[in-house]
């Protein structure tokens, strides 16, 4: 009418294993947590990197503090906000994700984009324009 001790010495055997097997996916979790606000910023680097590349090859029409128009040989285009991710239209391509808000302005002949994601605000160069 009860457990033995070779029962609990079991037990405790058993769990002593799972403790053992689950530490380092318990590590990855807790570092993946701690590390998620850098993912975005490695992309936001290579999204911002990219809208540079894009504006510096074309020539800009105008600036709005929603969105920025460029001209291609091909046609006119826009960088803005589109369900949460920064784009240029026409087509699909994407430079930031998962933003709130942007605001682009143009102080001493530099283009910058100011965007907010999740209560934090980034600013950013983009372009130069003379």
């Amino acid at each position: 009418a009860g457990y033995s001790l070779l029962d609990f010495l079991l037990a405790l055997a058993a769990l002593s294993f799972l403790l053992i097997l689950s530490t380092p996916i318990l590590k990855t979790l807790i570092t993946m947590d701690k590390y998620s606000q850098d993912i975005y910023l490695y992309q936001d680097e290579i999204g911002i990197y990219q809208m540079q590349i894009q504006l510096a090859r074309n020539n800009i029409i105008s600036i709005n503090p929603s969105e920025i128009v460029y001209n291609t040989s091909e046609s006119e285009c826009t960088i803005g906000l589109v369900n949460n991710n920064v784009i240029s239209q026409p087509g699909y391509l994407c430079y930031l994700i998962d933003v709130d808000d942007i605001y682009f302005y143009k102080r001493f002949f530099i283009i910058y984009i100011e965007y907010t994601r999740k209560g934090n605000v980034y600013t950013c160069p983009i372009a130069y324009e003379y």
